[in-house]
């Protein structure tokens, strides 16, 4: 997430190709990539099941006609098959936040961010300034709370030590949501990632939630259509939720999703200006 601006998300935008044809290589892609298993020796047995072959994100069943948007939040008007609940994601630049006024304002999770890495060549890694604050204020006001921490890792040890920096500043602490590995493009600024190859990105991402889940977390990754398609290698990532990122009214991805990050333009009562807008999916049959 680029500090200097409210939300790097602003950045976060497809390669010029037509939905249809990402599509359309979506599922070649997906019928034709080999799965690929990657556990080595990185996490425990608790972890280990993360990335085996058998519950894969090749395809989602979600209603696209279900898709609303209803006074400019997302609703999911299929309910005999899957329950959805409305959300935001915030970091330090979003100021300070009237939780209390967040929650009443209809919305019933938050990802935080947690922290980030520098794009320097250094790549030093933060805390998010308004990280304690909200995760006390949010949990008080009734939210169910995750995080997420922005990478700039370009290698499998930066990740680990990511992921470590997360789980030290958790210090044990109680989630309600997954923790959230993000990785994007940086398309107004050079970054440290510019050349690291989708291969690298994706061992990263397996570095890193590993260690998450081996804490007793739910790791998670942040995508969009681009990344999916054209960047990571979705096969070694199977099993691994996804919070799936694009700015439509109906979403692109053939991939299977449990949030969907709709909107970066967002209102809501207790927050100046624009706020990231997500729409979590819940399996009908699911215990909550």
């Amino acid at each position: 997430m680029k500090r200097r601006k409210k939300s790097s998300r602003r950045s976060r935008r497809y390669l010029l190709i037509p939905v249809g044809i990402l599509v359309l290589i979506c599922i070649l892609l997906s019928v034709n990539r080999r799965t690929k298993t990657a556990v080595g020796n990185l996490a425990s047995s608790a972890a280990s099941q993360l990335f085996v072959s058998g519950s894969s994100h090749l395809y989602n069943d979600y209603n696209k006609a279900a898709f609303v948007l209803e006074n400019g939040r997302m609703i999911y008007t299929d309910t005999g098959s899957y329950s959805y609940s409305t959300g935001i994601d915030v970091s330090e630049h979003n100021g300070s936040v009237d939780w209390n006024k967040v929650r009443s304002d209809g919305i019933d999770f938050v990802f935080l961010r947690i922290g980030y890495r520098g794009y320097g060549t250094e790549g030093t890694l933060q805390e998010d300034a308004n990280f304690e604050e909200n995760y006390k204020n949010a949990r008080k006001a009734g939210l169910k709370v995750g995080v997420y921490f922005f990478s700039q890792a370009v290698n499998e040890t930066e990740a680990e030590e990511e992921a470590d920096f997360v789980l030290k500043k958790l210090d044990g602490r109680t989630l309600d949501l997954p923790v959230t590995y993000d990785v994007e493009n940086i398309s107004d600024d050079a970054a440290r990632t510019d050349n690291v190859s989708g291969e690298q990105f994706t061992s990263n991402i397996q570095a890193f939630s590993l260690k998450i889940a081996d804490a007793g977390y739910t790791p998670m990754l942040y995508a969009n259509l681009q990344w999916e398609l054209l960047i990571l290698n979705m096969s070694r990532l199977e099993n691994l939720p996804i919070w799936y990122s694009s700015y439509e009214t109906t979403p692109s991805s053939t991939y299977r999703f449990d949030y969907w990050q709709y909107s970066n333009t967002g209102t809501v009562d207790g927050i100046d200006g624009d706020v990231d807008m997500n729409i979590a999916l819940t399996p009908a049959n699911s215990v909550s």
